[in-house]
């Protein structure tokens, strides 16, 4: 038996990360249209512009892909830039919560990543809006925090695989 849940994105981290690659598109043309820059100088700018461009539609994509997936025996995180792999069994606590603040370590802004949050620790994060995630700590002291669409639906599949 697998349940997959995806996350909800909120419009405005999409926004915002459309955006970005809407101004990032405008600048790669402008500023060496504009700047009179030698040919040296325009090649490696707009060289730069396209390596930024395309981790940004690496990340987008990856976010389109996001999962979490309860099999049996484990939790699969799929989130932007790997996929955790958690044995049910070693689960101690998972719940409903409000998002919280913390402070990126590595990772997509608002995306995902590794986070150090406050009270927590460090914390793997796959999430897709600000309203409300699920926690999860095992025992060995690792926390995971994910936004699945339906939280206690994803909670109730979980706790129900732990026992």
């Amino acid at each position: 038996m697998k349940n997959t849940f995806t996350p909800w994105f909120s419009r405005w981290i999409i926004g915002l990360y459309g955006g970005l690659l809407i101004f990032l598109g405008i600048l790669m043309v402008g500023v060496p249209l504009v700047a009179a820059m030698n040919v040296f100088a325009t090649t490696l700018f707009v060289g730069v512009y396209v390596a930024v461009m395309l981790l940004i539609i690496f990340i987008l994509y990856r976010a389109s892909n996001m999962t979490f997936t309860v099999t049996r025996d484990t939790l699969f995180i799929r989130g932007i830039f790997n996929t955790n792999v958690v044995p049910l069994k070693t689960i101690t606590s998972v719940q409903k919560t409000p998002t919280p603040f913390g402070f990126r370590l590595f990772g997509a802004s608002f995306l995902g990543g590794l986070y150090h949050l406050p009270g927590i620790g460090r914390t793997w994060v796959a999430m897709g809006n600000f309203e409300d995630g699920v926690l999860i700590t095992t025992k060995q002291k690792k926390h995971f925090f994910i936004t699945p669409q339906q939280p206690l639906a994803f909670i109730n599949i979980v706790k129900k695989n732990m026992r």
